[in-house]
């Protein structure tokens, strides 16, 4: 509480600014927190001796709140953590408002815990400026521009010990929808001091601002652009949504900013904001995916770089995946369909997975976990689904986790759930986890090789003892469910490294199942045309059919992206195709190459296409003067899962290579045994 001297001090300066409208500083800041206490006294007619803690709003408002802006939140809340982790070595809070200024997510600091909550820094408050006068949060939801409001700079004498760093976030509608801050009760004197916590909360909330503008135009193509190349996987500058037709249908508010409001009338389409059209960069991305191609502006001449990213499956029941189309039309099978059940959906007519199916159908009501191999894009998903739809368990939840797609700060919380008040910023009534989800169920756990050490101990508990434990409770919660779990890298390898449990290993692999190839299906036939059904469905473009040259083209490439790939490429096709004939053009160019490794640069016609960089180091002898060797199921995943990292680091072995966990030693090593050749030097030595 501040003393009757300094809040006599205080109001006497706020009435001096205000009354001879004398600035705070020489800067534009100053100017903008000296309008806003202008507004605060004769607009919002706030006490500025007012020294009572700030407005909280009931639960039911608060839940009201976070209800208008559930989806955002689930985006956000990445990104406050992270922030939260920045700051709270130097005892900031983080907290995130609505556009009325109630927060509506709060991460605090827990050994100030119950100073910050009598302050009024809690889930509820609402810093509104028409409450609280001149603050971070407030007058930055009416400026729209990030504010650093220092001690004294606040209006309310009740605020001036704190700082506080704030920033807006926009919505499409070019209007804020949110607020991201930064607090403290206590900091130095000199204002310069909080300009790094300033400039961290900026970049956090533009972060967070592009997540959620990529989560609207998910319906759409979306251009991902930045002036280098190299950035694009950690930093993005543009996002630019258009439709099948190139007709532009939002950004974020940087090219909103930047590139939709140059001179002359706003861009329409696509080949209205750079110097080639919407097929062109279709063409180009799907020619050479995964790799960032240039564009240049219209008018300007300005060169940018892009990733192309497609857009999200139209979920109608026509359109849904395999795992989830229980009434898709059924190829024919041996066996009748009531034996299948659960299978009846997926092409099955390869030898090797017809094998893994019946072998399937005896586990499936088993309590046996179940092991599912394969390369990347093989549909271990889908059969996961498939065997959980047969059992007897396929009333209950099928609950599927990627270990390698959540954060490992947060897949213990995800797979395990918390009780309310396990660690700060947890949700008030907890959450169950991924576990308790699928109790009676199935729980389908992709990527389990990537799963943290420290909680592969935890899972084998629950495998043991059929219980669980959620985090910050004290009584084990019983559970039952049949577990399914995936991987497309070498276990075995990884238990000798060190890297994952033995004991978990051969308590999970009880019933192992290889899916192959795409390639190497002698159903593949059958698989495209599934393909094709499903993903015209999806482009709203039934009875599209393959000229014969793409059918022979399809089943004869390698498809190093399996199924996945195989879906990619045919919904591209139907969405760009005029007519109801899918043509070679209409395909990745790759597929129709002699090699079936690629195409050359330039081939579409936009300019400066990189070609992949050259691996700098001589591994011993030239591949291509070497006989093919026959390899294992095993070092036939390794060698498709190098190929991968390899094209998605455009060939570069240093980085592939610390991806893999491997030195480089090792990894030209394994290159020469495998025989794997980057695609500019197929035909010389290294």
């Amino acid at each position: 509480m501040q003393s009757p001297q300094a809040v006599a001090r205080h109001v006497g300066k706020v009435l001096e600014v205000v009354e001879s409208k004398s600035m705070l500083g020489p800067d534009a800041s100053a100017q903008r927190l000296m309008r806003s206490w202008e507004r605060s006294l004769n607009k919002h007619q706030v006490d500025p001796a007012q020294i009572n803690t700030p407005r909280v709003v009931t639960s039911q408002e608060l839940r009201e709140h976070r209800e208008r802006l559930e989806a955002f939140m689930r985006i956000s809340r990445e990104g406050i953590d992270r922030l939260h982790a920045q700051v709270l070595p130097a005892n900031y809070c983080v907290l995130m408002t609505d556009a009325e200024g109630v927060t509506i997510d709060y991460r605090t600091v827990p050994s100030l815990d119950r100073e910050f909550r009598d302050q009024g820094f809690r889930p509820g408050t609402c810093w509104s400026e028409d409450y609280e006068g001149t603050c971070g949060v407030g007058t930055s939801l009416i400026d729209g521009q990030p504010t650093l409001v220092h001690r004294n700079e606040h209006f309310r004498t009740h605020n001036i010990g704190f700082t506080c760093s704030s920033a807006p976030i926009f919505g499409m509608e070019d209007r804020p929808i949110a607020l991201l801050d930064a607090s403290a009760l206590y900091s130095p004197e000199g204002r310069d001091s909080q300009l790094l916590v300033f400039r961290m909360v900026i970049e956090r909330a533009q972060q967070i601002e592009n997540a959620f503008a990529y989560y609207t135009l998910r319906p759409y193509w979306v251009l991902q652009c930045g002036r280098l190349a190299e950035y694009l996987s950690v930093q993005t500058d543009y996002l630019i949504g258009f439709d099948e037709n190139g007709r532009i249908m939002g950004g974020n508010r940087r090219a909103k900013l930047e590139m939709f409001t140059r001179d002359g009338p706003a861009p329409e389409f696509i080949h209205d904001l750079f110097e080639c059209t919407a097929h062109d960069i279709l063409a180009t991305a799907h020619g050479r995916p995964g790799q960032a191609f240039p564009l240049r502006l219209q008018g300007t001449g300005e060169r940018l770089f892009a990733n192309l990213h497609a857009p999200a499956l139209r979920r109608r029941s026509a359109a849904r995946p395999e795992h989830e189309k229980p009434n898709a039309p059924q190829a024919p099978v041996a066996a009748p369909s009531s034996h299948l059940r659960g299978f009846s959906h997926l092409a099955i007519e390869d030898v090797r997975l017809r094998d893994n199916v019946e072998r399937a159908l005896k586990i499936a009501n088993r309590d046996i976990p179940a092991m599912l191999l394969g390369e990347t894009g093989t549909g271990k998903e889908a059969f996961a689904r498939a065997i959980h739809d047969y059992s007897e368990r396929r009333d209950k939840p099928f609950v599927a986790l990627n270990c390698a797609a959540i954060p490992e700060n947060l897949i213990e919380s995800e797979l395990f759930g918390y009780r309310d008040g396990a660690f700060t910023g947890a949700r008030n009534k907890g959450a169950r986890g991924k576990i308790l989800q699928a109790d009676g169920g199935t729980l389908f756990l992709d990527e389990i090789g990537d799963m943290p050490l420290q909680l592969q101990c935890r899972l084998l508990r629950v495998l043991a003892e059929g219980e669980v434990l959620p985090l910050g409770a004290e009584t084990p919660t019983p559970v039952n469910l049949h577990i399914i779990c995936a991987t497309h890298q070498n276990l075995p390898e990884l238990v000798r490294e060190g890297r994952f449990r033995e004991d978990l290993y051969y308590r999970l692999n009880a019933a192992v199942f290889m899916l192959p190839p795409l390639r190497e299906r002698t159903d593949i036939t059958q698989v495209i045309d599934r393909v094709l059904r499903d993903e015209s469905a999806a482009m709203g473009r039934e009875g599209q059919e393959l000229d014969s040259e793409v059918r022979r083209a399809l089943e004869q490439y390698r498809w190093p992206g399996n199924i996945r790939q195989l879906r990619h490429a045919m919904r591209y096709a139907c969405a760009i195709s005029d007519g109801n004939a899918l043509r070679p053009e209409h395909f990745p160019p790759e597929i129709f190459s002699p090699t079936g490794e690629g195409v050359e640069a330039g081939h579409h016609g936009l300019p400066e296409l990189p070609a992949p960089p050259v691996m700098t180091a001589r591994p011993p002898q030239p591949a291509s003067h070497r006989p093919p060797v026959e390899l294992t199921d095993t070092e036939a995943m390794l060698r498709a899962r190098m190929i991968e990292t390899l094209r998605r680091n455009q060939w570069q072995v240093k980085r592939s290579a610390q991806e893999l966990g491997m030195s480089r030693a090792t990894f030209y090593r394994k290159l020469d045994k495998l025989q794997i050749v980057p695609p500019n030097r197929r035909d010389s030595a290294w």
